[in-house]
């Protein structure tokens, strides 16, 4: 079975993406399976109870796919799941396989990141499902945290990046947050991942308004911000 995986970081769209992919018969995609904390059992039941330390699954991470693979659906042709910069030693041990495929995805607008992770936290309300109320709140801008922020964003960029720089370029589909409801794109995607095109939804509910500024108390401020720092670009998404 073919394999893949979502790289990229945090408040990037990845639930969406998740959502979107596992909605086609022939994949199954999973979320943070290389997280500390994160409950195998809920994908299978307490067969991977054994898996539950993360240590049994980053100490030998292709075992711990293999079996996952008896797991899945039968229609199936390739597994997935994503990870984030903290959880890249098992996508360093794995990613050179030959089978595997690695759909880097990238949100460049760091305002948008940046609002909806503290917003997240505020709410504790990450992902947002259909059906399920949305917690809405509004931030105080802070150039100096912003900022910070920005600095860390762009060494976990840099720490993925060295990582994913000795895989062959034909192995990685690169696309942007922007176009996770760009239907071509999409497309090419299925075809990168050998599997049939057709239709897919997501059960992922957008949580803050498209206009990023307005998430913000002091929006004016913001956009001064922006203005300063030629980045007006990032006032909408």
């Amino acid at each position: 079975m073919k394999r893949f995986m979502i790289v990229s970081k945090q408040r990037s769209g990845t639930n969406h993406f998740v959502s979107l992919l596992k909605s086609h018969p022939q994949i199954a995609c999973y979320g943070e399976i290389f997280r500390d904390g994160y409950r195998v059992t809920d994908l299978i039941g307490e067969a991977f109870a054994h898996y539950l330390p993360i240590e049994a699954r980053t100490s030998d991470p292709n075992r711990f796919l293999d079996e996952l693979e008896d797991f899945v659906a039968p229609e199936a042709k390739t597994l997935g799941f994503k990870v984030f910069p903290k959880q890249l030693l098992p996508v360093a041990q794995i990613a050179h396989r030959s089978e595997m495929r690695v759909i880097r995805l990238v949100r460049p607008n760091l305002l948008a990141t940046y609002s909806s992770s503290r917003i997240a936290a505020m709410t504790g309300q990450g992902a947002v499902r259909v059906g399920e109320e949305v917690r809405r709140v509004k931030l105080d801008f802070d150039a100096q945290d912003f900022e910070r922020f920005m600095t860390a964003q762009g060494k976990k960029d840099d720490e993925v990046n060295r990582v994913l720089e000795v895989i062959p370029e034909e192995r990685v589909f690169r696309m942007f947050y922007s176009e996770l409801g760009h239907e071509p794109v999409l497309e090419k995607l299925l075809g990168f991942l050998n599997v049939e095109p057709m239709p897919m939804t997501s059960n992922a509910v957008k949580r803050n308004p498209s206009q990023i500024v307005e998430r913000f108390n002091n929006s004016s401020d913001v956009m001064k911000y922006l203005e300063r720092h030629n980045l007006t670009c990032w006032a909408e998404e």
